[in-house]
């Protein structure tokens, strides 16, 4: 295709952004194109001929919010410069790394069919589940409340409202615990003799995270007693 950058892995990028028909992997290092690549990927989606690709029939996710912010606002600038081209005074044909003429010799569309995909795309950018995958995740959950057993007025959490509901837990339990109205002083004593406070919070904490098997190491447990399986038990209490 004319226009096109040369660079020794042109093929490749090419064959990623193009592949319709089985599933594409890409592994590269940080900077070397990977959210170009994507949002190229996503561009020719919606010009392919035959049977092109809405914008909302199509989910683009990553990991970060940052990253997913970055990938709606390339294609948002990509998508404009597209929808530009056929109009008097456009930006004519070259849009960075999608060029139109690609495009319109790869697909046999024309510079105004181009752009009128573009414009569509535009409309519907806000709508389509470009995101990260939690948000994914909570859009799903949202449409299907009854079938997932959630709250649907529920809010994501990045971790810093379970920080909160911990450290408020925590200090209200261990000042109980420690306080003239506990009743495991003994117990207490003999633990801190061998650990301290900090410690054992950082290990309730470290229980708290949904990658415990609570239920098994409840099982393992059965035959102890200690002061920090009653803050165990608060932690399953609080709200998810």
């Amino acid at each position: 295709m004319p226009n096109r950058p040369s660079m020794s892995d042109t093929a490749a990028r090419e064959a990623a952004e193009t592949t319709y028909d089985r599933n594409v992997v890409v592994v590269a290092g940080a900077g070397t194109g990977k959210t170009t690549l994507l949002v190229n990927r996503l561009v020719h989606l919606l010009m392919k001929e035959p049977d092109p690709v809405g914008l909302i029939q199509v989910v683009a996710l990553t990991y970060t919010n940052k990253a997913a912010t970055e990938m709606k606002v390339r294609l948002r600038e990509r998508l404009a410069m597209l929808a530009q081209a056929a109009t008097p005074g456009g930006t004519g044909p070259d849009t960075g790394t999608i060029v139109i003429e690609d495009l319109r010799l790869r697909y046999g569309i024309t510079v105004e069919e181009i752009a009128a995909r573009a414009i569509a795309a535009l409309q519907d950018l806000e709508k389509a589940q470009i995101g990260t995958v939690h948000s994914f995740a909570a859009h799903l959950l949202r449409l299907y409340p009854l079938e997932s057993g959630v709250d649907p007025a529920f809010r994501e959490d990045d971790g810093v409202r379970f920080d909160e509901h911990f450290r408020m837990a925590w200090d209200i339990w261990i000042d109980r615990e420690l306080s003239r109205q506990g009743t495991q002083h003994k117990l207490w004593r003999a633990l801190l003799e061998s650990t301290t406070v900090a410690q054992l919070r950082t290990l309730t904490s470290s229980l708290c995270s949904d990658l415990i098997d609570v239920e098994a190491l409840t099982r393992q447990l059965a035959s102890t007693q200690r002061p920090w399986r009653a803050g165990r038990a608060r932690c399953r209490a609080w709200p998810s």
